[in-house]
């Protein structure tokens, strides 16, 4: 009679250490494998980067054809787009760090993103914006032209500090250049002074008829209230004008804190920047055109400081050099390759598998050998 058991060999402790270094090695490659995901209306983002550029560069010109002071510190990049910091139409003052983070042509992929969500090619939409952050706006223009939308907008022309706050050089004037060079096909339809009470209330009679003037040569008509509630509804009724009965706006685009726009400052900090798509459900002691416009079921687009955008989509503000196109979450993501993970866990099972198959069969096989030290 035999007594037949098995003993373990050295063959299933190699099999084991086998099975955990190729466990590890798998791991790694898993682990550091990544794959780049590009984001929707990529194409579209690079083409509004590319055209926003075209825009600074265009300006840079025509400002240094016009010796018009660039400062060196203030604008590292010297594109002429940060004004000084006083002027006789600036209104307040303005962060200096917004500015500089917007001259930055990837912020334009941001707008489209944005627009994109609510609005496609040939929508009407409302635009309120002021001269107080020229690139913004020179991001937004870039965006709704690659878009193809149609715009209606009116500007709160005057300015804070570092913005388009030049008395020769205002918003209208911006707009006028890229009109003039093919670059641009649409621009403000009407303009206000803005400011306080959108009157431009605390501004010298110089500032104020320097702003009437930058109207006057653009052809730009001027929208002008007794009250700011008379203000807000002179606006809707121009926006009312510029649709012409026909169709509606898909949304209302707000770019700042235009008095006019928002209502008050306090309204101004406490919307959320963004999509408003509740924003006739909230009460507010003066209401602006945003609040107009959402009683009328128009979606309100409310952006206010842009580094606040620049860092959720992770957009670079090193101002110890120019921007690389295409860089930040807007353009695409860099995630872990589902692919490569899928084929080293499929490895790792079939190793798994192979090393039990073996032991079994090493098992069955030792189960019929006799143990001579057990034999009688």
């Amino acid at each position: 009679m035999y007594n037949k058991m098995y003993r373990p060999s050295l063959k299933s402790g190699w099999s084991l250490i086998l099975l955990l270094v190729l466990s590890i090695i798998l791991y790694l490659i898993a682990a550091n494998s990544y794959v780049e995901i590009r984001t929707d209306n990529y194409e579209q983002k690079l083409a509004a980067v590319n055209l926003m550029q075209e825009y600074i560069d265009a300006l840079t010109t025509e400002i240094r054809a016009r010796n018009i002071e660039i400062d060196p510190i203030n604008d590292p990049f010297q594109t002429g787009l940060i004004g000084p910091r006083l002027s006789s139409i600036t209104t307040d003052r303005g962060l200096l760090s917004e500015k500089q983070a917007a001259i930055n042509p990837n912020i334009a992929a941001i707008f489209v993103e944005e627009l994109s969500r609510r609005a496609s090619s040939g929508d009407k939409i409302a635009v309120g914006i002021t001269g107080s952050n020229p690139a913004v706006n020179l991001a937004l223009y870039a965006a709704i032209t690659v878009l193809e939308l149609d715009p209606k907008i009116i500007v709160s022309l005057s300015s804070a500090s570092y913005g388009a706050n030049r008395e020769e050089l205002t918003w209208l004037d911006m707009e006028a250049i890229l009109r003039e060079k093919g670059l641009l096909s649409f621009g403000s339809s009407y303009a206000s002074i803005g400011g306080s009470e959108d009157r431009g209330i605390g501004l010298t009679e110089n500032g104020i008829n320097a702003l009437r003037e930058a109207m006057a040569r653009n052809n730009v008509p001027l929208i002008y209230g007794s009250s700011l509630e008379e203000s807000v509804d002179l606006h809707m009724e121009a926006y009312d004008r510029m649709l012409g009965g026909e169709g509606r706006y898909h949304l209302f685009v707000n770019i700042g804190s235009g008095i006019a726009n928002v209502g008050s400052e306090t309204n101004a900090n406490l919307i959320p920047e963004g999509l408003n798509t509740k924003l006739a459900e909230k009460n507010f002691e003066r209401e602006g055109v945003m609040m107009k416009m959402a009683k009328r079921n128009v979606p309100v687009l409310h952006i206010r400081r842009i580094i606040r955008w620049a860092n959720k989509y992770q957009l670079n503000l090193s101002l110890d050099h120019k921007p690389v196109v295409g860089e930040g979450t807007v353009f695409s993501s860099t995630i872990h390759n589902v692919t490569v993970s899928a084929i080293c866990l499929i490895i790792l099972i079939l190793a798994i598998v192979l090393v039990i198959i073996f032991d079994r069969h090493d098992r069955r096989f030792m189960a019929n050998i006799v143990d001579t030290d057990d034999e009688l």
